[in-house]
């Protein structure tokens, strides 16, 4: 059996050696801080891809996003700054992967289809006189319309 001169180290020294535990905690904290200032300009799906060397990279699903970050990106430098004051500059990236729709979401944004309401018999009688006056398409669909209508009363 082989033995081996070095020796496992513990993850929480490599991660300390690495920064990676401060750096996330870092982006968390900041992306909380974006999303609430974009949720001010009605800008979603944004977020904060990684901090190198003071620059900060922004991630938006389109391009379309991008170029409205991109007018209030000195607004935003400002912002984050008061939470991470050695930022320099801030990045902006196209991520197309976060454009991409999840099943839950999916789920949530359908629309139900409500029926509609029976109509009354007032407001089938006014689609009746609408009809009288009108072009010969809009008087057929209005008498439908009013037929329609009376029909399910």
């Amino acid at each position: 059996m082989t033995t081996y001169k070095k020796q496992p180290r513990p993850i929480s020294l490599l991660l300390k050696k690495n920064h990676y535990q401060q750096s996330t905690s870092l982006i968390t904290k900041l992306d909380m801080v974006l999303q609430s200032y974009l949720k001010q300009h009605n800008i979603n799906d944004c977020r904060i891809g990684n901090i190198e060397n003071g620059s900060l990279i922004i991630e938006s699903p389109t391009s379309i996003w991008l170029q409205r970050l991109q007018f209030i990106r000195s607004e935003i430098l400002t912002e984050l700054r008061q939470h991470h004051p050695s930022l320099t500059k801030i990045k902006i990236k196209v991520n197309p992967d976060l454009a991409k729709v999840s099943p839950l979401q999916l789920k949530k944004n359908t629309l139900v289809k409500k029926r509609a309401q029976k109509m009354s018999k007032d407001v089938a009688d006014s689609f009746l006189v609408l009809a009288e006056d009108a072009d010969p398409k809009l008087k057929k669909a209005l008498q439908s319309l009013a037929k329609f209508s009376t029909d399910k009363n």
